[in-house]
């Protein structure tokens, strides 16, 4: 039996399921009548032959229907049945290209047809997944697009809180960063992007993790020196936005590369990248990363209250000591051991200011650092982000003669 047999046969059909040379499966599983009735509307993607051909699906080889479509309506145009079946990017990849082959199942489980896809042409069958891939590029795509908007929103508060800074410290970094940030959200909205703009996005990127890295190495420095408060702020507050827009630059990388499309894997690793960067990164840990900075500082500040209080133990010591009478009598000897004594107390209340601006310090920088790192919501774009790969995404896919498929995408805004 020919495959356009086995085609114009598939209202027997109930499931069609693909095979890759390593035993994975794709099922893709006929719509029952009763859920056709649903309201949901779907796009309608095209793939170009090439694109068949060749098994790698592009940007530039996808075009969308501009009209949605109910799964009733899409049923009409489906004589052979209208299939459906759930994957994410991961798994679809394993199918796209290679060598795969396909079973064909009627409603008791019977196998009807064992078919050969090895070879890909326009005068061969067509392996199901090229298309099912083409409709998850189209879902990666609009994801993509819908990601990059997000950040880009969020990216933009940046400059607010690095021109506060700036009104403070003249530092040249301060500029270095805003003139990265701008670039980047530039890259983000634009509609179309290519590879150009992957090489600039990792060059905003070193940019953001050397000044990072500058200011994480001052932080060092300033920890075991006796410097300035508002100084050791500033130095920490620049490490955390440097951190902060490499993060964002990590997703605008990704989402880029979602709507140029065709590199899943790529996308995969630096999916997984990201992930282990954030979970190690300062912006993530800032808060620990600042107690231990003000630990150093608070430790030689509570030794230098210690030995201040014992100086001050002494002085009143020495005042109740036995008095020895000079010509000019006691009461100068008093007087010198009183001034010894306010003085050491007077040094006891300064060492004791000082711990307590240290405390009030650090609440004051946790308690910011947590507000802006709220406000920024790159937590959870990029926890989103990370579990893009493994979401799961209905498409729709109908079987025709002629060797001809077609494929359409959930519209998720309806």
């Amino acid at each position: 039996m020919s495959e356009d047999r086995m085609l114009n046969n598939s209202n027997e059909t109930n499931e069609i399921v693909v095979t890759n040379n390593i035993g994975d499966e794709l099922s893709l599983e006929k719509l029952t009548d009763d859920k056709l009735k649903a309201k949901k509307k779907y796009w309608e993607v095209f793939v170009s032959d090439l694109s068949l051909v060749t098994g790698n699906v592009s940007q530039t080889a996808l075009q969308v229907a501009n009209q949605g479509m109910t799964l009733g309506q899409i049923a009409k145009q489906a004589p052979n049945g209208l299939f459906t079946a759930t994957a994410n990017p991961t798994n679809l990849s394993k199918f796209a290209n290679g060598t795969t082959s396909t079973m064909v199942r009627d409603a008791s489980g019977r196998l009807v047809k064992h078919a050969g896809f090895a070879d890909v042409g326009l005068r061969a069958s067509v392996n199901p997944a090229i298309y099912l891939s083409a409709g998850m590029q189209v879902m990666s795509a609009v994801s993509g697009t819908y990601y990059l908007q997000k950040i880009s929103a969020q990216i933009s508060d940046m400059d607010a809180k690095l021109e506060e800074l700036q009104k403070f410290h003249h530092d040249t970094s301060i500029g270095r960063l805003i003139a990265a940030r701008k670039s980047l959200s530039e890259i983000a909205n634009r509609e179309f992007v290519d590879t150009t703009d992957l090489s600039a996005i990792r060059n905003y990127k070193k940019t953001a993790d050397e000044i990072h890295e500058e200011y994480i190495y001052r932080l060092k420095r300033q920890k075991s020196e006796d410097k300035k408060l508002s100084d050791i702020n500033f130095t920490i507050l620049i490490a955390f936005e440097a951190n902060k827009l490499s993060l964002f630059a990590e997703l605008i990388e990704i989402g880029t590369r979602m709507k140029i499309g065709g590199q899943i894997e790529i996308i995969n690793g630096l999916t997984s990248q990201l992930k282990q960067n954030y979970t190690n990164s300062f912006y993530h840990n800032n808060d620990l990363e600042v107690e231990k900075i003000y630990s150093k500082i608070q430790q030689r500040s509570s030794n230098e209250l210690v030995e201040k209080n014992i100086k001050f133990e002494k002085s009143l010591d020495k005042l109740t000591d036995n008095y020895i009478s000079t010509g000019w009598g006691i009461l100068p000897e008093i007087g010198i051991k009183m001034f010894v004594a306010g003085k050491a107390n007077r040094d006891v209340n300064k060492a004791k200011e000082k711990v307590e601006l240290e405390k009030k310090n650090l609440s004051t920088v946790k308690k910011g650092m947590k507000q802006n790192k709220e406000s920024d919501g790159i937590d959870n774009i990029i926890d989103e982000v990370v579990k893009l790969q493994y979401k799961e995404t209905e498409i729709l896919y109908i079987p025709i003669e002629n060797n001809k498929q077609r494929v359409f995408v959930p519209i998720e805004n309806e």
